[in-house]
């Protein structure tokens, strides 16, 4: 199977950080051993690692108990889970909104499967993933986590429970499911196949969301909706995650390579194979970055853009800039075009391979 590395907005992880944190807990620690501390409360948008957030799930609810994911969701407005919040509530009904949500999904995650279709007058949600998330411990978080998102979006135009006519998810290997039949009784069932299926009602789906909602909705700003972008081979998916990491953190090789689940020996001679190494797809995407940046941050100091970057200083950006474009940082800032090639290898090594 060819390696990958999947990404979901910093959206999904903002319940869990106020969850954490109104337990009156330092939800740091738990963002260190996923990897995560470098990723901004304030920036919901922001393409993470996928296999970082689930580890962050599972980290958390080992810590808390099982039920965790139901607990971080459960009586929580949807709004803060960014753009599949607003496009849910823009429906304006539930079976609307839903559509929305899988429509919008490539936008909100590289590799997560959601489709909705009718059955009878009510929605059959189902959710799955083109990647392995890990042990059935893991899936069964990650499912009961989307299922309480489900169950939480409906509940804002149907306040009374239950909203599930069924809802079918891989069991925890050792709690089982038994801990969440106070939430959805009888409704809970095993699932068979190893995605989530929830199914919604007639009454559920046909009920309208509140008009603050849909306004607040229409009026919220954020992400435009855009598929992450992220690339087909992996070595553009290296670039797509250290062109997000490079700002706020030092992309080493094997951060890296645990966003796509392999070890840093696999990621270079698997870069290898595809005619580069990590260290070139690093410097190219920097350099790539830092030629934008000082063509259209105009009111962005050098030095500034320097420091974000990783250069000891902005006489190292600015040999870098020249060697890259062949013109000086003013060159670039009075509109002149660069000839720096896309995909040529660059020879900057000053960061850790």
């Amino acid at each position: 199977m060819p390696h990958s590395i999947p990404l979901i907005r910093a959206a999904a992880i903002t319940p869990i950080r106020r969850w954490v944190e109104e337990r009156g807990e330092d939800v740091g620690p738990f963002l260190a051993r996923a990897d995560l501390s470098w990723v901004p409360a304030d920036d919901p948008a922001l393409p993470v690692p996928l296999r970082s957030v689930v580890r962050l799930l599972v980290e958390i609810s080992r810590a808390a108990g099982p039920d965790t994911p139901h607990r971080i969701v459960n009586g929580r407005g949807g709004f803060e889970i960014g753009l599949i919040g607003r496009a849910a509530f823009r429906g304006p009904t539930v079976r609307d909104g839903f559509a929305r949500i899988a429509r919008m999904m490539p936008a909100h995650c590289t590799h997560e499967i959601f489709t909705v279709a009718l059955s009878g007058d009510g929605l059959h949600i189902r959710d799955g993933w083109a990647y392995d998330l890990g042990d059935d411990e893991a899936l069964y978080l990650v499912q009961q986590y989307v299922a309480s998102l489900i169950d939480m979006i409906c509940s804002v135009a149907h306040p009374e429970a239950p909203r599930a006519e069924r809802v079918e998810m891989v069991p925890h290997p050792e709690a089982g499911l038994n801990h969440l039949r106070p939430w959805l009784g009888d409704r809970l069932q095993p699932a068979p196949l190893r995605a989530l299926d929830f199914l919604v009602g007639s009454d559920v789906a046909a009920q309208r969301f509140p008009k603050g909602a849909q306004e607040r909705a229409r009026e919220a700003n954020g992400e435009t909706g855009r598929r992450i972008a992220s690339g087909a081979s992996l070595a553009d998916q290296v670039s797509a995650l250290v062109a997000v990491m490079l700002p706020r953190t030092t992309p080493h090789l094997d951060r890296v390579a645990a966003a796509a689940g392999i070890s840093g020996r696999t990621l270079r001679r698997a870069l290898r194979q595809n005619g580069t190494s990590f260290s070139d797809v690093v410097e190219r995407t920097r350099a790539q970055i830092a030629v934008d940046r000082v063509r259209n941050d105009t009111d962005v100091s050098l030095g500034s853009i320097a420091a974000d970057l990783g250069y000891a200083n902005q006489a190292t950006l600015s040999r870098a800039v020249r060697r890259w474009t062949g013109q000086t940082p003013r060159s670039l800032r009075s509109g002149l075009k660069s000839r720096i090639e896309p995909g040529k290898p660059v020879s900057e090594t000053r960061l850790s391979k």
